[in-house]
């Protein structure tokens, strides 16, 4: 027998066991003596024996496998999460399965089919723009948001998106700034939604008028606030200060920006939401640090305690302020 392949079977002779007690070593069932229990562990430390995970995961009711849909894995923010949930699930004995989506129903639904068939513990389900409620055809599943709260029945994880645009906003108006844009609004991400109203909310607690032409319209990617960039310098009473609905779309308008000549701060001041500011990019900018490592903890912790009732939590945020805002 070679010692680098070894099946359950050949572990049961070698102990001299039935096949069910060895599975039952291998999945820890308290139905076995602890001496069989230290002979059989003892052959599968020597052989090197790695158990397969579908058929354990068949054998119990979840596996210790947990997944995350992610939509953009270009975006920092997604890569620093994903970095961070993967980090807590491996010092808790659990795998994290990445599965990038890029809003495409097709890949979402077979995701979820090959988590079903694994027996993943729990899905987080980041936000994307698919109005596909995949979801509701999978009740089995324990699934979790992040950035919005669907319903009472599912848990949910999410930044306080109200609170960070306020300072971002009080930011700018003590800086003297009055017209104030939004960049990258789009509807069918539910966080945007809630950007932009406190936008709209802070401007008119301030006393200042809502200019329609002063919110873009955009997907949360760095492109976008190429396009606003452009968009904006067409307007004959251009804004001088654009809120971002994320630190992509910011990077995307100064990216812009510098290509034609122009300047951040000098010639528009420019926020955004998120809080992972590369080393590289310049000028560092002025935005809203979400708590990245507590959000992972928190859809963990959602996910491994879904016996319990469902939680929602709305986390803290902090104003960071870089280089990309100026006094007018």
């Amino acid at each position: 027998m070679k010692k680098n392949y070894i099946g359950i079977r050949e572990i049961a002779q070698l102990a001299g066991v039935s096949i069910a007690t060895v599975s039952r070593v291998i999945n820890g069932s308290p139905k076995t003596s602890e001496e069989v229990r230290n002979r059989v562990n003892k052959i599968i430390e020597e052989y090197n024996y790695v158990p397969n995970i579908t058929a354990k995961s068949m054998y119990s009711k979840n596996s210790k496998s947990i997944a995350i849909f992610v939509f953009d894995l270009d975006n920092p923010f997604f890569v620093s999460l994903v970095k961070s949930l993967n980090t807590i699930a491996f010092e808790n004995g659990y795998t994290l399965l990445i599965c990038n989506t890029e809003n495409n129903s097709q890949k979402e639904i077979e995701y979820l089919k090959y988590c079903e068939g694994i027996r993943a513990k729990g899905i987080v389900l980041t936000e994307g723009y698919n109005k596909n409620v995949f979801w509701e055809k999978f009740q089995n599943q324990t699934f979790v948001f992040h950035d919005r709260q669907i319903s009472e029945k599912y848990s949910s994880v999410k930044s306080d998106n109200t609170k960070g645009i306020q300072m971002l906003v009080d930011y700018l108006y003590n800086l003297n700034h009055r017209q104030i844009a939004f960049a990258g609004y789009t509807p069918a991400a539910k966080s945007c939604e809630e950007r932009k109203q406190a936008y709209v909310f802070a401007l008119e607690e301030k006393g200042l008028n809502v200019h329609s032409e002063y919110i873009f319209h955009g997907e949360l990617v760095s492109k976008t606030g190429a396009y606003a960039f452009d968009y904006f310098c067409s307007l004959a009473n251009r804004p001088t200060a654009i809120v971002c609905a994320n630190d992509q779309i910011a990077r995307g308008f100064i990216t812009r920006a510098n290509k034609i000549g122009m300047k951040v701060p000098d010639d528009f001041s420019v926020v955004g939401f998120d809080g992972c500011n590369p080393e590289y990019f310049y000028p560092r900018i002025t935005t809203i640090r979400q708590d990245i490592d507590l959000i992972a903890q928190k859809l963990f912790e959602c996910i491994v305690n879904s016996a319990n009732e469902p939680k929602h939590y709305i986390l803290d945020v902090s104003l960071e302020i870089g280089d990309s805002c100026k006094k007018v």
